[in-house]
């Protein structure tokens, strides 16, 4: 489970810096746009995967409660 929440966490990250490139680039190819979208999605991506990752921290913890009463 550990393994899962790592991955989910980096895909999150990598995702999202990859839409602020692609977002960038094709608002904008000329200029650092892509570069500044870039940064706010790994931004972005590192935020949502923190959350998510005490969600489902949150989530295992009430399963692992539920399975040993």
């Amino acid at each position: 489970m550990s393994y899962m929440m790592v991955m989910q966490f980096i895909v999150t990250t990598i995702v999202m810096a990859l839409l602020g490139f692609y977002v960038g680039q094709k608002l904008n190819p000329e200029s650092d746009l892509s570069t500044i979208l870039t940064g706010v999605g790994l931004g972005l991506g590192v935020i949502i995967g923190f959350v998510t990752l005490i969600y489902m921290m949150r989530s295992e913890e009430r399963y692992e409660r539920s399975t040993r009463h």
